[in-house]
């Protein structure tokens, strides 16, 4: 469902850990970083996987550099004919119990797919390292990040050689994925949701909270439209602006939390940036 920005509702909200300090220090709502999601389908059922593609783990490791580059090129070559039969169906399982069933692809497809990562990695260690030589294939499950958590789904696993265990290339169809997946993920930020989707726990690398003129408190602030929510984060140090300390850069994870307009459902939460976050309900957050 596409939507204007005059649509779009703001919210502005204090940090977790109290009052903005300094009266009215807030970040702008970012609504610039909705813009890129206005046409995805929240409401849908099942809803469209939004998939971590940078950091699917392929293999349990390999024999050498060679190899290594040849698995993140996706340079792979059939050294053995692939299962012919197509299992019935394919699933998606998350952490909260949520389960999306689809019809699952061949082992040919899946390997097709594998190759086309390619793409990927452009340069010229992928147009010259040599090919891994596929000898054999099964159907399985692997675990893959998204942005509701890490989901088990179903999947081919290939044995190649010069690799460590299995190479695992999902079994679902292209269409059960949105915009065939997304590579601007943020690795150091995260979010939890409250049982009644409404709250939203914005957790990210920060000054530490108890470090005198080193530390720094944050505030936060939230835009919505019915397909995504950004967050924006705005640092308040404790020292004076271009005050003369030294201070050690030793990260902390802090975190902010906002107050959404309406339950979070299956909207894609992401920060200023636009890049996507994974959010989890609160009660699962450390296994999501």
């Amino acid at each position: 469902m596409k939507v204007g920005f005059g649509a779009i509702v703001l919210l502005m909200t204090a940090a977790c850990c109290g009052p903005a300090p300094h009266g009215t220090a807030y970040p702008s709502p970012p609504t610039e970083a909705l813009a890129a999601w206005q046409s995805f389908p929240a409401n849908q059922v099942p809803r469209p996987i939004v998939m971590f593609w940078n950091s699917f783990e392929s293999a349990g490791g390999f024999a050498g550099d060679n190899e290594k580059i040849a698995g993140m090129c996706g340079k792979f070559v059939l050294a053995a004919p692939l299962p012919l039969q197509v299992p019935s169906e394919a699933v998606a399982t998350w952490p909260d119990g949520t389960t999306a069933r689809y019809s699952a692809i061949s082992a040919s497809n899946a390997f097709s797919a594998m190759t086309n990562a390619a793409t990927r990695m452009p340069g010229p260690e992928c147009v010259s390292v040599q090919a891994l030589p596929i000898t054999a294939a099964r159907f399985g499950a692997a675990q893959v990040k998204t942005d509701r958590g890490s989901a088990t789904v179903s999947a081919w696993l290939f044995t190649a050689t010069g690799v460590v265990g299995e190479m695992a290339a999902p079994a679902l169809p292209h269409s059960a994925y949105w915009d065939s997946g997304t590579d601007k993920r943020s690795w150091d930020q995260g979010a939890s949701v409250s049982d009644e989707s409404r709250v939203l726990t914005f957790t990210f690398a920060g000054a530490p909270e108890n470090s005198g003129p080193c530390g720094a408190d944050y505030t936060g602030a939230v835009a919505e439209s019915p397909s995504a929510v950004a967050i924006a984060v705005l640092a308040i140090p404790h020292s004076a602006p271009n005050a003369p300390i030294a201070c050690t850069a030793i990260a902390a994870m802090r975190s902010v939390t906002v107050v959404l307009t309406a339950p979070l459902g299956g909207r894609v939460v992401v920060n200023a940036s636009g890049d996507v976050v994974t959010v989890c309900p609160d009660v699962i957050r450390s296994s999501c």
